[in-house]
């Protein structure tokens, strides 16, 4: 009986400090009276969102990690995901109690919900006193109550960062047309981008699940790019990044980005750049179908931009490899049996000629042959595709073909990656 009326009369001091719109911090301090021990409030991606401050926990050392840092480092987040803390998490509906050899003191931990979602948790520390059996009661009630404060607030105190995430979400579904009112919600949330815009979508086909999950992956990402915001979408991570300056953002403001891609085994695909927003449902399905074009053609890559491989789209639209063929000029294709009659390398030094704006001088020094031979090269193909190379829309359709013959990897035995050299970025 006098445990109930202890519950009774702490519910009423909570309700009170809800009604008096004192915030966050505020349950967080009566919390701490409440069960005489300290504890943190984070989001499922260990990030704090608020801790209790009057005791000073000093020789616990994950403790003092999420303390100092605000989130955990990437070992100590792993070790958890190894060791399934984030499952008992989510099986658990009622504050369960966790200890392991790197925690000094045992945990009481619970989590907070809104509309059916966990959003947060609570961890509180054993460091005053032991855990009591009515300890389970009080977090548990803790948890209801920082849930209403969050609703009420509309996430102010902490999750702005969720608003962002709706608000992505609608755009890469399409549900904005008007720009004015892309612009109004923005003003809202103080969401600000710059003038260019990119979609960068990561293929997490080789994530591995035993060191990492999808939000931590999302914010880890997002530190590595400013102006940018990322949200997990559709099963994977999507970042709406944004610059001013695009030859600096795809040249050195990416390279963070593609060293984590490349340490942990990922790939991504970017969009070409765009200006409105409410284009971004557009530009995210060419980050998505970059991905899948490069690993038809480059799979040892680990980043992909649509512009290079737009051509290639194209090609794969076609309705089939059979049809696709047929464009292929048949100059190009006598250029390649005179090649396997003779043992020539036309075939390659054409392609070259053509990627350097037929420049005698850029292509020889490619090949690694004097420009007079380049030259008399060049004079012997243009006789043997009896064509005019002064004719854009025959240089248009003779590049078409080494594309479609790169895409559909039928050139050989001078395959087209032999013709067009790559290496992994």
């Amino acid at each position: 009986m006098e445990y109930n009326s202890l519950l009774a009369n702490y519910s009423l001091k909570l309700i009170k400090v809800l009604s008096e719109e004192s915030g966050l911090q505020a349950l967080v301090d009566l919390g701490y009276e409440i069960l005489g021990n300290p504890f943190t409030i984070t989001d499922l991606s260990v990030k704090l969102l608020a801790s209790t401050g009057k005791t000073k926990v000093t020789d616990d050392p994950v403790w003092n990690e999420l303390k100092v840092n605000n989130n955990f480092i990437f070992q100590t987040y792993s070790y958890y995901v190894r060791n399934r803390l984030f499952n008992e998490i989510a099986i658990n509906d009622t504050p369960f109690y966790w200890s392991d050899p790197y925690c000094k003191y045992p945990r009481l931990i619970g989590k907070i919900q809104i509309n059916n979602k966990n959003v947060a948790v609570i961890v509180v520390c054993a460091h005053n006193r032991d855990f009591k059996e009515s300890d389970e009661a009080l977090v548990s009630l803790l948890c209801d109550v920082i849930s209403i404060e969050l609703q009420k607030t509309k996430y102010i105190h902490f999750s702005q960062g969720l608003l962002h995430q709706h608000f992505l979400h609608d755009l890469l579904d399409g549900k904005f047309e008007d720009e004015r009112l892309i612009a109004e919600r923005m003003k809202i949330l103080s969401l600000k981008f710059k003038s260019k815009l990119f979609v960068i979508s990561l293929n997490i086909q080789n994530l591995d699940s035993s060191i990492s999950t999808l939000p931590y992956l999302r914010d880890e990402i997002e530190k590595k790019l400013v102006n940018s915001k990322a949200l997990i979408y559709n099963h994977t991570v999507v970042i709406l990044a944004s610059c001013e300056n695009e030859i600096h953002f795809l040249e050195i403001e990416l390279k963070a980005l593609k060293e984590f891609l490349k340490t942990n085994n990922l790939q991504a695909g970017i969009s070409r750049s765009f200006s409105k927003l409410a284009d971004t449902k557009l530009y995210f399905s060419e980050s998505i179908e970059v991905i899948n074009l490069g690993n038809i053609l480059n799979k040892e890559k680990y980043f992909f931009k649509y512009d290079d491989y737009i051509i290639f789209d194209l090609i794969n639209r076609y309705p089939s490899a059979d049809k696709c063929k047929h464009l292929i000029h048949r100059s190009l294709i006598k250029l390649i049996e005179y090649d396997k009659e003779n043992g020539t390398e036309y075939v390659r030094s054409f392609y070259t000629y053509l990627l350097n704006f037929k420049n005698i001088k850029e292509s020889a020094a490619i090949l690694n042959i004097h420009r007079n031979t380049m030259f008399h090269r060049i004079e012997k193909i243009e006789s043997l595709l009896n064509v005019d190379l002064n004719n854009g829309d025959v240089l248009f359709q003779l590049y078409l073909s080494y594309k479609i013959l790169e895409f559909l990897k039928l050139h050989s035995p001078d395959t087209i990656q032999t013709i067009t050299p790559t290496a992994p970025l």
